[in-house]
């Protein structure tokens, strides 16, 4: 374990080095991160990807959706980002994991052969705003992931995620950057891979099953904007951040393979993402669209960089597809280590409603009774419509209350209750 902490820090002292660094994404850096705390976890998530691509896929042809929660946590105005750009958002992932966005004539006719339709959909099914004081920076750890998890919890500033085997969690707020030794990287998010499998090293699942999910600078979550980076310029924002790492939460891994030595800017071309159809390559593009780009020059097929890949570092403008493999990773994971969000709750049940708590009717017409089996006192309860926008708020301050919804369009709604001690149940409520 010594000798890969010290190995972890001579990389990153390299990186110091470096006159200009920014990192979109901290998948690549939380692997060594991991790697350094708990030597064996590269392989176990190298195993997961074999796993991963040999399961068997018997729902081949089905369209799968993940219900999506999207917290949004925010300082500053600015970042308490507006319900159209979150529907932006869903909307350019709806478009990404079913090859349907326009950009695709883009793709070079030499990788058309692999471009792939993920076959996968998204559905927003609520909203959590949360003002907070609290800041969210990474840092290199021997300790930890490093990672600015504390966005994720309730108590230090952030907001608990719902059930994450029911729910893709994503939470934006604003990542400050990384700092190392007053050398600042700008980050755009991160994500972790699936854990929890039997082969998984002693020590590894850490970070725990509530902390799974995305995290998402609110620069760049959403489409048609523009993130200003010192010294690099302005860069547009298509909403393929978040593509990006969802493509990590659903266990893809950047198509360099991460190779330490690539991370240092020389290309690593022994390094691999283990799939068969993106080409060798030994470095991220750095936000360029250079077609012209070859880190690694294979004998016998050689191609060039896939720039057109979503898990690359490319610009984002340039950023278009996944290929079959990458597509058959992602629908095994779903089978898999995150089944769990095809298997949850339908439009019609509950979503993430706690044992002590009723709501009822369901399907109703005019009025809702809330019932609380414990001593705790209601504190609040919020109604949003099928795209996240707030209907109603307001506050309980008994155990059996009914509301008043006759006014309510026919369609289907989410009533989040919150109690005293953070109890919180949340139902798919139908409008007859």
């Amino acid at each position: 374990m010594k000798k890969a902490t010290l190995l972890f820090t001579s990389m990153m002292l390299c990186i110091l080095m470096q006159a200009q660094t920014i990192m979109p994404c901290l998948h690549d850096i939380g692997v060594h991160q991991m790697e350094a705390q708990f030597p064996g976890y590269q392989d176990a998530v190298k195993k997961t990807f074999e796993d991963a691509k040999n399961s068997v896929r018997s729902r081949i042809n089905d369209i799968y959706t993940i219900p999506v929660v999207v917290h949004v946590v925010w300082k500053d105005s600015v970042e308490n980002i507006s319900m159209s750009q979150i529907e932006d958002q869903i909307a350019e992932l709806n478009r990404c994991y079913r090859r349907q966005n326009p950009d695709t004539s883009n793709m070079r006719p030499i990788f058309e052969d692999v471009a792939s339709d993920p076959m996968i959909e998204f559905e927003l099914v609520d909203v959590v705003r949360v003002e907070t004081s609290a800041e969210f920076q990474p840092e290199f750890s021997f300790v930890g992931s490093g990672m600015p998890d504390h966005v994720k919890q309730t108590a230090n500033g952030g907001s608990d995620a719902y059930d994450a085997n029911f729910f893709m969690n994503i939470w934006v707020c604003k990542i400050q950057p990384l700092d190392i030794f007053g050398q600042e990287s700008p980050v755009l998010g991160y994500a972790y891979p699936p854990v929890g499998l039997s082969n998984w090293p002693d020590g590894s699942a850490a970070p725990s099953k509530e902390l799974e999910g995305i995290v998402v600078d609110y620069r760049t979550f959403g489409k048609g904007l523009v993130y200003e980076i010192p010294m690099i310029g302005d860069l547009p924002m298509e909403g393929r951040t978040t593509v990006h790492e969802v493509g990590h939460y659903l266990g893809l891994r950047h198509i360099s393979g991460d190779g330490i030595s690539g991370l240092l800017g020389t290309p690593d071309c022994d390094a691999d993402d283990g799939l068969g159809d993106t080409p060798n390559q030994g470095l991220q593009s750095q936000f360029n669209c250079d077609t012209a780009q070859n880190t690694c020059t294979d004998a016998s097929d050689d191609r060039p960089d896939m720039i057109e890949n979503y898990m690359d570092y490319s610009m984002e403008t340039c950023q278009n597809t996944f290929t079959k493999e990458q597509t058959a990773i992602m629908r095994a994971v779903l089978e898999g280590p995150r089944s769990g969000l095809l298997s949850g709750p339908s439009s019609t049940k509950n979503l993430a409603i706690n044992a002590d708590v009723r709501v009822y009717p369901n399907p109703f017409s005019d009025m809702v009774s809330i019932k609380i089996a414990s001593e705790e006192n209601f504190v609040s309860y919020q109604l949003t419509d099928f795209l996240g926008k707030v209907i109603r708020t307001g506050n309980l301050n008994t155990d059996n209350v009914e509301l008043n919804f006759s006014t309510l369009t026919k369609g289907i709604y989410n009533l989040t209750v919150r109690t005293e001690k953070g109890l919180i149940a949340t139902e798919r409520l139908i409008k007859q």
